[in-house]
């Protein structure tokens, strides 16, 4: 699933991204990696934005529904 999918209030775990190049620097500068968990807090109305925030960094970032839907997750273990 992409993380446009998730449910808000879940933890996932980001395993793959379907976009070039600069969607991945893109997203290493918002701080979001391959590997990372992160825990959707948010998802905005007709297709807004989602929070997301980085546990292991305690960041919450606003990522916009294209580049959440270029980034695939899975349910993190707790």
């Amino acid at each position: 699933m992409t993380l446009a999918q998730a449910v808000p209030g879940t933890r996932v775990r980001v395993v793959g991204r379907n976009r070039g190049r600069r969607h991945e620097a893109n997203l290493a500068g918002l701080g979001i990696h391959v590997g990372d968990e992160v825990i959707v807090v948010r998802s905005a109305p007709f297709d807004g934005p989602l929070l997301v925030e980085v546990p292991a960094s305690g960041v919450r970032i606003a990522v916009g529904r294209g580049m959440a839907n270029g980034l695939f997750v899975e349910p993190a273990d707790e």
